[in-house]
């Protein structure tokens, strides 16, 4: 059989699914030798506990036999275990590793083994919680990460500067002040999602969101300081500064809250007209007219009521659309699974197989 080329093999090894790609190179090792040059496509990357890293369906988890002392820092003399786990197949193995290794040390050990090294690996989606965060600062200085979507809790943006390109595409976090909003991750995103705020400082609320330079901006909890009275002060700031073509802002409300009302507050105060939403999908938004308001000769902001990002099936959100004068007011907005969720593809019958040999090559790699 003729040799393949390094060419040929650059494209075929950037299209395997990422832990077949593992299991290939700690196979063969011509391939290992030149894999890693090669860019890593990564569909999800998670870091959720501490002693573990998800990658796509795969979790690779270091425990100790001694549970009280899971969370210990002096562990190398406890007996450690490696479990691997795929999610989608349900098929799990596990294997004992040297008394040598710590649970941190061997988590570090698998850490780089499977991403050290690497010229560039992109990630659809990376996640990381506070009990990971120990865990992922492993890969700093190891590999160059390029990531499309981040989910992160109230670790803050500001330790993840070292790892993390600008700009995203999708950023889904805590704010813990203000000043988060002035992180470069932060402020690159195209879209940012707020799940909740660490902060209470009412004062803050409209001139911390009225200027941010995201094109959507959604606020994706009831534990915020929007009043109806500062959605208008924020839609009014808006109309004021000709707010560019594009921008979106939405902001849940509180169950019971009448949209039916407020949207009539806000056609009275900015002289607006009822307009009918075309293309009206009700899994996403409310069956009533938005209100059209003309900001000039240009461009015009719509408001309308919607469904939350994720919250409870009756509460409502106002949206804030920029759009062009011209434009119809045909909406349309992503269904909670399209744009954050990550659907992975289907595994080969042979991953079990692929599965126990990552399991042994990473055992081989904790005893050397």
């Amino acid at each position: 059989m003729p040799a393949i080329s390094y060419p040929v093999l650059k494209c075929i090894l950037e299209h395997i699914e990422a832990n077949c790609r593992f299991s290939i190179s700690a196979r063969c090792p011509e391939i290992s030798r030149v894999e890693k040059n090669i860019p890593l496509l990564v569909e999800r990357l998670d870091f959720i506990m501490r002693n573990r890293v998800g990658i796509n369906d795969n979790s690779f988890y270091v425990s100790s036999k001694e549970t009280e002392r899971w969370y210990s820092d002096r562990m190398s003399d406890q007996p450690c275990t490696l479990q691997l786990c795929n999610f989608k197949s349900k098929f799990s193995a596990e294997r004992n590793i040297s008394t040598k290794y710590g649970a941190e040390a061997a988590t570090r050990r698998i850490v780089e083994y499977l991403l050290g090294g690497r010229n560039k690996i992109r990630v659809k989606l990376f996640i990381v919680f506070n009990c990971g965060y120990q865990t992922m600062q492993y890969l700093f200085g190891i590999c160059n990460v390029k990531v499309s979507a981040l989910k992160c809790s109230s670790i803050g943006l500001i330790k993840l500067n070292v790892l993390i390109e600008n700009p995203l595409k999708e950023l889904h976090f805590v704010v813990n002040h203000p000043t988060d909003f002035e992180n470069p991750i932060a402020r690159t995103a195209e879209k940012i999602v707020i799940t909740n705020y660490g902060y209470d400082g009412p004062n803050f609320w409209l001139s911390a969101h009225r200027n941010l330079p995201n094109k959507e901006v959604i606020i994706d909890t009831y534990e915020h300081g929007f009043t109806d009275i500062k959605i208008l002060k924020l839609i009014e700031y808006w109309k004021e500064n000709h707010k560019a073509v594009g921008s979106s802002f939405s902001v849940c409300k509180g169950n019971g809250d009448s949209i039916e009302m407020f949207l009539e507050n806000v056609k009275e105060r900015f002289q607006g007209n009822y307009v009918k939403l075309k293309k009206t999908d009700t899994k996403t938004f409310f069956n009533v007219k938005a209100v059209s308001i003309k900001i000039d000769s240009e461009s015009k902001i719509v408001v309308y009521g919607g469904r939350p990002y994720r919250l409870f099936p009756m509460s409502m959100k106002v949206v804030i659309k920029v759009m062009d004068i011209e434009s119809s007011e045909e909406l349309s907005e992503p269904s909670e699974k399209s744009d954050f969720s990550i659907m992975l593809s289907s595994y080969s019958p042979l991953v079990v197989l692929n599965l126990f040999g990552l399991l042994i090559a990473l055992f081989f790699c904790l005893i050397h």
